[in-house]
């Protein structure tokens, strides 16, 4: 018996062809994929296959007879994968900006058992720098065979924070962009949590990415995700910024309240501009108190780890029906020059991002500056749009719940990512 796992050594956006030769004729093969994440928890897929008449089982041709996917999906036993620690609660997967080690394994009653290790990378060897500036702390991937002076991406993360980010940076990176994850929170010597930021800070990172050696003159894309869309969309139409694309993912159409450091949110604005707060909607926090309620019930008396994460989509979706409060609170995006790519999942449990995404389009169409726009309103999906091909399987983290489910995630993340590639590539390239 053979097992082939294609390639043995790739990008983790790189779709594999895993086969099983050898087999006998008929019988069954137990399929098993394993990682362990960079929070230390371990994961694990295990799906059992029939061998054809030839003796093989090729994952891009065949169904799982059983197991943690349905219906032939060559990326079903990457994304599959379950939590498998039982001294913590399930957590969304944590991805390192380096690599992963995957163990593979194929058994068959009559044919004996295979193992292979299979390793998936976001950084394709290019350097990792850190680069401090006024307020902000850049992380920045550079491409490993660049030669002359190419195309950047600033990456604005959400309150997940920069390290969330550093995977998708590195991977941007290996697609030749140097790209620069601009932590403005939860850094030494930043803010804790979001709470008046100043959206000056995130034009001084996009400067100091734009002003670097190896980046093209006038060839510079933003990315950012949830809460960080709102301070990049904010600093793209309030400051005097030359980018030629824009990538929101999950994005907000308005300024939102500050979040809580603990505790109850204080009644502030998330950004600033100028020195002064810029006008926010406040969102409705006693939506989510009976799910606090619950969630202590049941710490209190289950003997296991226990999610804690919250709905938030209740109290941000009762704020965004605020009239005058979300007049006042709208983000100027007609007058962002670059032409946008917004990306939603259609059950995202956190806040409302396919409204708000509609709202943006709509603005910018009835102001006449949103003619190269895009919107990928995904099914299935939640909060968390990822670039593949990763676990899932949990959809939250320690603080909130993202929505969505696992094979509708996974494909939206597919298509979500190979949707970024081509808009950067055809305003960049």
């Amino acid at each position: 018996m053979h097992l082939e796992v294609e390639p043995a050594d790739g990008l983790i956006d790189e779709e594999s062809r895993i086969r099983v030769t050898g087999l006998t004729t008929g019988t069954q093969v137990r399929l098993t994929v394993s990682v362990t994440d960079a929070a230390g928890h371990r994961w694990a897929s295990v799906n059992r296959f029939l061998a054809d008449g030839a003796g093989t089982v090729d994952v891009g041709r065949d169904a799982p007879r059983a197991g943690t996917y349905e219906g032939v999906d060559p990326t079903g036993p990457w994304w599959s994968m379950e939590f498998r620690s039982e001294d913590a609660a399930p957590v969304a997967f944590v991805a390192p900006s380096d690599e992963l080690t995957f163990a593979c394994s194929a058994a068959a009653e009559a044919d004996g058992r295979v193992d292979v290790e299979v390793t998936r990378r976001w950084s394709s060897g290019g350097r990792r720098t850190e680069v401090p500036g006024d307020g902000f702390l850049g992380i920045c991937f550079e491409p490993a065979d660049r030669r002359a002076a190419g195309p950047a991406v600033l990456v604005v993360p959400g309150s997940t924070g920069a390290e969330a980010m550093t995977p998708l940076a590195g991977l941007l990176a290996s697609h030749a962009y140097t790209a620069m994850v601009a932590a403005y929170m939860q850094e030494p010597g930043l803010p804790s949590t979001l709470r008046e930021i100043p959206i000056e800070r995130l034009l001084a990172a996009l400067r100091a990415l734009a002003d670097r050696d190896d980046v093209a003159t006038g060839r510079v894309a933003v990315v950012s995700a949830s809460v960080g869309t709102e301070g990049a969309l904010a600093a793209l139409a309030y400051g005097d910024a030359d980018v030629r694309a824009v990538v929101a993912i999950a994005p907000s159409s308005v300024i939102w309240q500050a979040l809580p450091d603990r505790g109850q949110a204080p009644h502030a604005s998330s950004w600033s501009y100028g020195g002064e707060p810029l006008p926010w909607v406040p969102m409705r926090g006693e939506r989510i108190l009976p799910e606090i309620v619950r969630h202590e019930l049941v710490r209190r008396f289950s003997r296991r780890p226990r999610p804690t994460a919250l709905h938030l989509f209740p109290a941000y979706a009762a704020g965004l029906r605020g009239g005058d409060a979300v007049a006042r609170g709208l983000i100027p995006v007609e007058r962002i020059r670059a032409p946008l790519l917004l990306l939603s999942g259609q059950d995202d449990q956190m806040w409302p991002a396919s409204d708000m995404a509609r709202q943006i389009i709509e603005r910018r169409r009835q102001r006449g500056t949103g003619a190269g726009d895009a919107h990928l309103d995904l099914p299935d999906a939640g909060h968390f749009l990822r670039p593949p091909i990763t676990p899932t399987t949990v959809p939250w983290n320690d603080a909130l719940v993202a929505g969505g489910t696992g094979p509708g995630n996974a494909r939206a993340q597919r298509e979500g990512w190979a949707a970024v590639l081509q808009f950067l590539d055809s305003h960049l390239r």
